[in-house]
Parts: structure tokens; sequence; C-alpha cells
């Protein structure tokens, strides 16, 4: 390059040098004076939060919103704005009504910024009316609604129930109305529920149940029908009829219906039937004393009806199975019986249970001897009859009722003076010692035998194997002390023995050997001899039922007169005492 060239280009470089420099200073200026400007007009701007004016319901809550402010340039991104508190005055009661104003305002150095808020607190809400209904509730057609009630609530003002407006408007509703305060109007309408459910009344003359006598027919005796609303309505009633639960049974039924179709009836029972009670004779008395022990013998009775007969056969007895013959006492027996149309009669007998009255005991001494003999009459007893009265003897029979000739030789006992007192019908222990009632069944069995042929019971009784027997423990537990104890409450008197001849083994009833009656006349004097020896008198037991036992009671009588004893039959008067009660074991 040529030294021309050079200093050309140097020269041009030069001036553009400056003009750079020109136009940076210029711009320069301009952002020192463009920042001094802003800087003498920075400002605060403030902004409300939500609307500046505010509708707030009464009781309700106020929710303050507040507002925001800033310090700066406005429209100068370069420039950050800063931000400012906002002070916040004036109160807003929210459960008064009224306006309010809330003032806001910034500050920032010299500068202020100041926005308000305008608040109105108003009752905007109507008061609430309740209708008051009660379920099924309605009016009858024709019948004046019964408020059923109703209450208004309002926010503010509370219960405005008493400055309720009710109007009837006439045409089947009701209108209520009520303002508040602030003069806000609610309004409710009740329709009211008219209907007819009440059901016609049919009333039936004469009785609900008529009964009809069984030879004659049934006549209406008539009924009347109102309802409510349609009045007299007794034409439209239907009358049917049906069997009813007894073939005699019929029921009526009267049904009317209003013109709602509200259905009432009324049934009548109508029976036919013989209408009189049978007539129910009792034979006899009708208090029957039993003494003793004596069992009730029904005397009998009778019962007819009009209409169905001869019903004796119907009548039961209530109170037979309560009567307990063998314990004192008073005992009702009812009889009753019902005739086909179910007429009761009924009739009452009183059975009262007395004990025997027995004299006082008397002690006949040492030298008296009761023979006594069981399970007769038999064959050998006439022999014995012939000994007894040979020597004037006299002698008890405890009496069974086992052969063809025990009528016969029941009587000649009685009539030679002897006693006859009871001991068994039967003779099986598991029948009489089953029960109380099976022992007084039995023994009846055979007193009435003894009533019959003597013309008297017997209050003299020796039990089956005596007192103090083992076996009736096999039928019945603690059956003797009851039997026991029985025979003291109706004054019988039971004997068992004190001297025991031995004859009843298993000897043969008709054998006569020595070695039979050989000791049995030893213990039998052996044993009379040491009751009198200990002042006693002797109850001998012998059964006549023995031939050998027989053939020996002449040579017990001679021995007996020889030593100056006596022989009597015992007798009401004769004491229990002396052994002659033994020992009971069950």
């Amino acid at each position: 390059m040529s030294s021309d060239s050079k200093g050309r280009k140097k020269k041009h470089h030069k001036k553009n040098g400056h003009w750079k420099v020109f136009l940076l200073s210029v711009l320069v200026v301009a952002a020192v004076l463009t920042l001094v400007i802003r800087l003498a007009t920075r400002t605060v701007t403030m902004k409300l939060n939500g609307d500046s004016e505010v509708t707030v319901e009464v009781g309700s809550f106020y929710d303050e919103k507040g507002a925001t402010a800033s310090y700066g340039h406005q429209g100068f991104a370069l420039f950050r704005n800063l931000p400012v508190a906002v002070s916040i005055s004036g109160n807003v009661d929210a459960s008064v009504i009224g306006e309010y104003t809330v003032t806001y305002k910034a500050i920032h150095g010299s500068t202020t910024q100041e926005l308000t808020r305008k608040v109105r607190v108003a009752d905007t809400q109507p008061p609430v009316i309740s209708l008051k209904t009660q379920d099924g509730y309605y009016t009858p057609i024709g019948k004046e609604y019964e408020e059923e009630g109703f209450e208004a609530m309002d926010a503010y003002d509370g219960d405005l129930t008493d400055k309720v407006v009710r109007e009837e408007l006439g045409d089947g509703t009701i209108r209520y109305s009520v303002k508040d305060s602030a003069g806000n109007e609610a309004v409710m309408i009740r329709t009211i529920p008219y209907d007819d459910r009440t059901v016609p009344v049919i009333t039936l003359e004469g009785d609900e149940k008529i009964v009809v006598d069984y030879d004659s027919t049934f006549t209406e005796p008539g009924y009347t029908a109102t309802d409510d609303v349609d009045g007299d309505i007794t034409a439209g009633v239907v009358v049917t009829n049906a069997p009813g639960e007894k073939k005699n049974e019929y029921i009526y039924t009267y049904t009317a219906t209003d013109s709602h179709g509200n259905v009432g009836t009324a049934t009548r029972l109508v029976i036919i039937m013989d209408p009189e009670v049978p007539t129910l004779h009792l034979d006899g008395d009708e208090t029957i004393t039993l003494i003793g022990g004596e069992w009730f013998r029904e005397p009998g009775y009778t019962a007819v009806d009009r209409k169905d007969g001869d019903i004796t056969e119907s009548v039961k007895i209530v109170g037979k199975d309560e009567l307990t013959y063998w314990h004192v006492g008073e005992y009702k027996l009812t009889y009753k019986v019902t005739d086909s149309d179910g007429n009761e009669a009924t009739a009452e007998r009183t059975i009262i249970v007395k004990a025997r009255e027995l004299p006082e005991p008397v002690d006949p001494g040492a030298k008296v001897i009761y023979l006594t003999f069981d399970d007769g009459p038999s064959s050998y007893t006439k022999k014995l009859l012939e000994v007894l009265d040979k020597y004037d003897a006299k002698a008890t029979f405890f009496v069974t009722h086992n052969n063809s000739i025990a009528n016969e030789m029941i009587v000649k006992e009685h009539e030679a003076g002897h006693t006859v007192a009871v001991h068994t019908y039967t003779h099986d222990y598991k029948t009489i010692y089953a029960s109380e009632k099976a022992y007084f069944d039995d023994l009846n069995k055979i007193n009435d035998i003894i009533e019959e042929l003597t013309g008297e019971r017997a209050a003299i009784i020796r039990f089956p194997g005596g007192s103090s027997n083992h076996v009736s423990k096999s039928y019945c537990d603690g059956i003797m002390t009851k039997l026991a104890a029985d025979m003291e409450e109706l004054g019988i008197l039971y004997y068992d023995w004190n001297v025991d001849s031995g004859d009843a083994g298993s000897s043969s009833p008709r054998t006569n050997a020595q070695e039979y009656w050989e000791p049995l006349y030893k213990n039998v004097i052996n044993g009379i001899a040491y009751k009198a020896k200990n002042g006693c008198f002797s109850v001998v037991l012998q059964h006549d039922v023995k031939n050998f036992s027989v053939n020996e009671v002449e040579n017990i009588i001679k021995w007996g007169l020889e030593n100056g004893y006596e022989f009597r039959a015992l007798d009401l008067t004769t004491p229990t005492t002396g052994g002659v009660h033994q020992g009971i074991w069950n």
C-alpha cells in the first residue's frame, strides 16, 4: 500500500471515531435524563380485592378480602415496584342491619393512597312457614277442618308464628302468610284432606245371641243402619246367614255400604236348641256320712233331657278321685251332665268321713286268753266252733272269703257270740299292699260280706302277715306305717299277737301229725304262762285252716280252765297294748 492510501485511511478512521464518541455521549445524557424524570414521578398504587360495594346477609359472616398496594413507576418495567402495607379501618357488624364503610390506606414516605369499600348488611331472606301434619289425619266430609298446627321462623326476627295470617280460601285450601321486619314475605298453601272413612253403624234390635227353641223358627227382631254422611241407609242393608261352629248354630251377617264405599257389618248368632237344662236327680241323701273307713257306695242318680231323653250315662262326677274315704274329712262330689245343646245341669253331694267312736279300753287282767284264728273259715271251722261251744269259750275269727262254706261259717261264728273281724278278701299281698286305696278296697270287700251276714261292719282287723310284715315293702315302700296311722285316724282297732302258736309253717293243712300239734301246744301254753307271769293278757295266733291246730284247741282250753284262765273274744274295749301291736318295719 502507498503512503497516500495509508494517510487517507487513517484520516477516515479518525473522523469515524469522533462520531461514535458523540453518539455515545448523547445516549448517556438521554438515559440520565430519563432516570431523573422517572425518579421524579414514582407513586403508591392501590387495588381492592373484591368488589367495592358488598351486600352481606344479616346474621351471616362478613368475609374481609382486603386490598393490595405498591410503590414505584407505573408502566416502567426496568424498575421494580415495592409492596406497601395496607391499613384497614371501619368495623362491619354482620348481626346488625346497616351500611358500613371500610377504609384502606397505604403510605410510603410522603406518598399516601386511600380507597373505601361500601358494605351493606341486609335481611333479604323471607321467613319459613312450616305446616304440621298428622299421619292419617283427614277432615270428614261436611265437617270443619281442625287446624293441625303451623309455625313461622325467620333467620333474623326469630319466631313469627303469632304474626302469621291464616285465611280459609273457601276452595278446600288455607293460605298462611307472614312478613318479617324487613318486609320479606312467606306464603304457604294447605290443601285440606277431606275424606269419608267412617263406616256405617248397624244397630241390631234384640240380642246379638238369640236362642230359638228347636221346635220353633227364627224371627228377625230388626236392625237400623246410619252413616255420618249419608244418614239413614237401613234400606240398603244386606242380610246373609251361614252355618256356625256347631251344627245347630247360624251366623247372621248384616252389611251396609255408604256412598264412599265404606262397609259396616254386624253379626248375630242364632242357636237352634232346647234352651232348658236337663233334670238331674240324686238318689239317696245329699249328705252321706261314712264311719271308720267305710267306702263310698254311690246311691245313684238319673238325668233326663226334654230333647235328648235319658242321658244318665252322660253324667260325670267331679271330685270322686279326691274322695279318700280312708282319711277323715269332708268331700264334695259334683255331678254334671250336658245335653246335646250344651245345657249343663249340676248337683252336689257332701261326703263326710268320720272316725268310729271307740270306748275306753279296759284291761282284762293277766288271766284272760284271746284265741284268734286267721285265714278261715275252712272245713275245720265247724269242728272248732263245736269245741268252743262245748267249753263256752269265746274266740275271734279274722276271716277271709276263699271258699264256698265261708258265708255259712261266718254266720255261725257270729251267732255263737264270737267276734267276726276282718283279715282280707283276697290274701294276695301284691294286690293288697299296692297302695292305701288298694288295701281299703280289699278291706271293704270282706267287710261288706261281714255286714251282709251279721248285720254290722267289723271295727277290728288284722293285717295280712301282721303289721310287722316285710313282704309289703316289695310292693309299696312305707305302706304299713301309713296304714297303721290310718287305722288310728279312723277308729279301727288292729291286732297282731303276743303268743304265736307256730302253726303258720309249710305243713299240710290236713295233717294231724304229732310232730306239728305237740310243739304247737307247748308254744301256746308256755307263751300264755309267760305273759300272765308278767301281768299281761294273751292274744294267741292260730289258723283255723290247719287241721292239727284246730284239733289242739280243746287241750289248750282244758289247760287254761284248769289254770284259772278265761277265754274271751276281742271287742272294742280290748287294749292294743302288751305287744299286741308289733314293731312296724315298713
